[in-house]
């Protein structure tokens, strides 16, 4: 990127704003409030800015050894979920260079310093019809202060790495590393309503409807799935209301709906009206009611291959709300280990040589059945659950800004959790193996030997035959599996 570009632009900057710059989201913000739509004050860090930080600080390197240890198709999950979590503790350490810290204190210098501000990502080609990655980059309200905003920028720097972005980007093709973020500050407007609303509806485009959802508070709450919002559906044409659907939430005014007729008539004809801007039917965020409306994004409605889509509205469910996770700990805790360590042990009573060919064809499609039924539950519960674990490790690692990204652990010492127990077993194993120099030959030795085609009873049989002091080492592996 060409060196003379800004490291900041106010968002009522006039001309045309390069998106390979600003990222999507600032550019079309930035000509809604350039065509008198009602947007936020703010300015915009652009890529370069980012790219000045990147450097400066050695992150660069770090990004390259955390995604270059395998190919990404190679890389489960967790591996995933480690690298973000590292590459965003490595964002949190450095501090923003003198340059980036004047430039931003000189953009917010004729802004209110008792006004909260909203810190949101703009990368390059987030928002598209054909890719959406809404919910998948850092937002952050609220923000007061010199440092929370520098903190607060970083942060959303570092989304660009979270697990579910890599995860996302992945899907589609996309190369992390050429990946650039721009960021967003803008003066928070406090609304007891926001939301999001589609000029046509995303899943027939062909038809002459509108859908408007709304939440009580700042959108993030809805854009984040911490609330269900309330749901209408309208004729695009006569702007009457089709359908009405109330969010199931924890209030007593579930049976009122949160918006008034005169607030979807306005909510609709702004969405018209930016429809007619941009040449392309919206997916647009905003907050505030009939006589205050506020745009805080608009974007092309997205349109991705079905299976592209599910996948990202999993992607999404790795940031699960409170109550989601309440929902989760209850069913994980209460209902699914304990049926997993009933059928567990079911099995492993079953002897398996003494059935004939008959009640060994119907003990394997048991087994393939209760595998696929699992495998599911995993994706579907497990991973979702353990994301409370990662929600402990940011709060923590954000708060703390730990050198070890992994100090968080400690909060969980006293805790009598399996991994505890097993990471704990599979360490006494391995002193023991530090403490035998016969021991350790003879299962190397045996190791290549049996490369490729390694069965457990025949490779204990043969360590026993072969090590002094195995049958200790064989009892506690025994245990461990």
């Amino acid at each position: 990127m060409d060196s003379g570009h800004p490291l900041l632009i106010p968002l009522e900057a006039p001309g045309q704003w390069d998106e390979q710059m600003v990222g999507g989201k600032a550019a079309k913000l930035a000509r809604l409030a350039r065509a008198g739509f009602e947007v936020p004050r703010g300015l915009c860090l652009t890529t370069r800015a980012y790219q000045v930080f990147v450097k400066n600080a050695g992150i660069t390197a770090t990004l390259r050894m955390e995604l270059g240890r395998k190919s990404m198709d190679d890389m489960r999950w967790e591996e995933i979920w480690d690298a973000a979590l590292r590459i965003r503790a490595t964002f949190l350490a450095q501090p923003l260079d003198e340059v980036l810290r004047e430039t931003i204190a000189q953009g917010l210098s004729g802004f209110d310093a008792a006004t909260p501000l909203a810190v949101r990502s703009s990368a390059i080609g987030e928002d598209s019809a054909g890719r959406s990655f809404a919910g998948l980059h850092e937002s952050i309200i609220g923000v007061r202060g010199k440092q929370a905003l520098e903190d607060a920028v970083r942060l959303v720097w570092a989304s660009l790495w979270s697990d579910a972005a890599l995860l996302y980007r992945k899907e589609l093709g996309l190369d992390p590393l050429n990946s650039c973020m721009a960021v967003l500050v803008q003066e928070m407007v406090d609304a007891d309503r926001s939301g999001v609303a589609f000029a046509r509806d995303p899943r027939d485009v062909r038809k002459e409807r509108a859908l408007i959802e709304s939440v009580p508070g700042p959108c993030s709450l809805l854009v984040d799935g911490l609330v269900d919002p309330d749901r209408w559906e309208l004729d695009r044409i006569t702007h009457g209301i089709i359908t009405w659907l109330p969010g199931q939430r924890d209030d007593a005014q579930q049976d009122a709906p949160l918006l008034e007729a005169r607030d979807l008539e306005q909510i609709l004809e702004t969405l018209l009206s930016v429809e007619q801007l941009f040449g392309w039917s919206p997916d647009m965020e905003w907050t505030g009611r009939y006589d205050s409306l506020t745009v805080l994004q608009a974007r092309p409605i997205t349109t991705p291959v079905p299976e592209k889509d599910a996948k990202r509205a999993w992607f999404l469910s790795l940031r699960p709300g409170d109550a989601r996770l309440r929902v989760l700990r209850k069913r994980v805790a209460e209902q699914l280990i304990p049926e997993l360590e009933s059928i567990g042990q079911v099995f492993a009573v079953e002897q398996l040589d003494l059935l004939g060919d008959r009640q060994l064809a119907d003990a394997i499609e048991q087994r393939s059945a209760a595998l696929a039924k699992w495998k599911k539950i995993y994706w579907d519960d497990f991973i979702p659950f353990a994301h409370g674990v990662r929600r402990l490790a940011t709060c923590y690692n954000d708060a703390v800004q730990a050198e070890d990204p992994y100090e968080f652990v400690g909060l969980l010492s006293n805790q009598p959790l399996v991994a505890t127990q097993r990471n704990e077993a599979i360490g006494q194993l391995a002193g023991k193996l530090a403490a035998n120099d016969k021991l350790r030959s003879a299962l190397e030795r045996l190791l290549a030997e049996f490369a490729g085609s390694i069965e457990w009873p025949a490779f204990r049989d043969a360590l026993m035959n072969n090590a002094d002091a195995a049958e200790d080492f064989v009892r506690g592996f025994d245990d461990l599996t």
